[in-house]
């Protein structure tokens, strides 16, 4: 079986894939973002305003849904209920076959990944064709997004340049690619890899049959459908087939119009350091044939949780996966999810059955980074903890960690017995080292230094 500790230790010793992680967030995507974020005095109430909208949306959630799908009909799209990815798949290729579609232009979507949507059209003989830039590459190399949003974030350009001339989207493989290579030289062969990938989609998005999209929101008042990117391939998905089939999560909804303006003042700014994303498009009436499938797929059941139901109100900006030091270095594959990074770690688990994902929530340093740049203010750092509560509390941790924390507490509590057991430091540090959870720390890090002196000592010595 999986184990997230084996795999992020094999990670974890690929310095380069570190290197390149830390390049892509910290010095790239958080570095413009938290540019932004000081040129806007309202940052906190954008967010503060964001989470108030969301709450009350998810304890209200019965009420928008009716709304929302009332609107949509009565807007000319067809709407559909999904109870898990299964039915949701089932329900996209019925509409496929009974269209004779061919070919589909797939929008990028985490919701199609969640669900695993490709899979499923190509077990039905229908192609579907990834649209997204990054998503497009992982489909062609054969493997999961990285990322939320960067799906190729620790992909170099040299290797992408290798997969196109294996793929024959390109002839010969440019000079000047490396990470030595001059910077504009650079740049003028990234433009011209996706030149060749936009000439390769072309023909792509003028023989679908049918588009393929999620939703980054879905507005109840008026059943809308809104899309946020970068590339205008959504647009081109949406627009140019003559079937267009969305599947929304019912996690997407908000009350209104005017709420909008909140999230698109977030989503770009968290996401990828941008003050404004390159297209959104707000789908009202459609453009053909319009099918909407509001997918629960555990949704339903997260929103009975008390402590979690806010994990609902994430808007996939990505943000947390850039602060978080475990994601740097494991990347997204290490969380064998398509939500990485600290929201995976915590919401994986409830749209999981599988027990190796009970894992995730253990995969933290609990520096609270994620907390405090969540856009939603979600506090990451509190469900972690709670998670790994009830992962103990049911038996999820071995027996001799849970007997440790029981001796230390025990100890902690009889303080003259703590002091007559309590080992010379040099001591504790060299069995820290070499003993459970401390050798296997010291693998593949440096054991903190301890103090010469206890507090005890020095407080003894001090506190007249």
């Amino acid at each position: 079986m999986w184990s997230f500790e084996q795999d992020s230790r094999e990670r974890v010793a690929d310095t380069g894939l570190a290197d390149k992680l830390h390049k892509a967030t910290v010095e790239t995507s958080l570095k413009k973002t938290n540019a932004l974020i000081a040129k806007m005095p309202h940052w906190q109430q954008l967010r503060e305003r964001a989470r108030q909208v969301k709450l009350h949306t998810l304890t209200h959630l019965d009420r928008y849904l009716r709304q929302f799908v009332q609107a949509a009909e009565a807007n000319g799209a067809t709407v559909a209920w999904a109870d898990t990815g299964a039915d949701a798949c089932r329900q996209v290729v019925d509409i496929a076959q009974s269209s004779n579609v061919k070919r589909v232009a797939k929008a990028k979507s985490m919701t199609g990944e969640e669900i695993e949507v490709n899979r499923a059209l190509q077990r039905a003989g229908i192609e579907p064709v990834e649209t997204d830039l990054g998503e497009m590459i992982c489909q062609l190399a054969g493997e999961p997004p990285s990322h939320v949003t960067a799906p190729i974030i620790q992909w170099s350009m040299e290797e992408v340049a290798r997969l196109f001339k294996s793929r024959g989207i390109i002839d010969e493989i440019p000079n000047g690619i490396d990470g030595r290579a001059d910077p504009a030289v650079r740049a003028l062969n990234a433009a011209r890899l996706t030149d060749a990938a936009r000439r390769a989609l072309r023909e792509k998005f003028l023989t679908a049959d049918m588009g393929i999209s999620g939703a980054n929101f879905a507005v109840a008042e008026s059943g809308t459908l809104v899309l946020v990117e970068n590339e205008a391939n959504i647009r081109l998905s949406t627009m140019l087939p003559p079937v267009h089939v969305a599947v929304v999560g019912i996690d997407k909804l908000i009350p209104k119009l005017a709420d909008l303006a909140t999230f698109l003042s977030l989503l770009p700014v968290a996401a990828t350091g941008q003050q404004q994303s390159g297209y959104v498009s707000l789908i009202h009436r459609p453009y053909a044939k319009l099918h909407i499938i509001l997918l629960d797929n555990g949704r339903m059941r997260l929103l009975a949780d008390a402590q979690h139901h806010d994990l609902l109100s994430c808007i996939r900006c990505g943000a947390c996966m850039n602060v978080c030091p475990v994601y740097r270095h494991v990347s997204g594959h290490g969380y064998h999810s398509i939500y990485p990074g600290p929201i995976g770690a915590v919401l994986t688990p409830h749209l999981r059955a599988e027990e190796h994902y009970k894992q995730l929530p253990f995969a933290s340093s609990l520096c609270g980074a994620c907390a405090e740049i969540c856009p939603v203010m979600i506090p990451l750092d509190e469900r972690l903890l709670q998670w790994r509560d009830r992962i103990v509390k049911a038996g999820g941790r071995p027996r001799s960690e849970a007997a440790a924390f029981a001796a230390w507490a025990y100890l902690m509590q009889h303080p003259r017995l703590y002091r007559a057991v309590r080992p010379p430091a040099g001591l504790a540090h060299a069995a820290a080292g070499m003993l459970g959870p401390g050798g296997r720390w010291k693998a593949t890090r440096e054991l903190p230094p301890l103090a010469a002196e206890t507090f005890a000592d020095w407080w003894k010595k001090n506190h007249a």
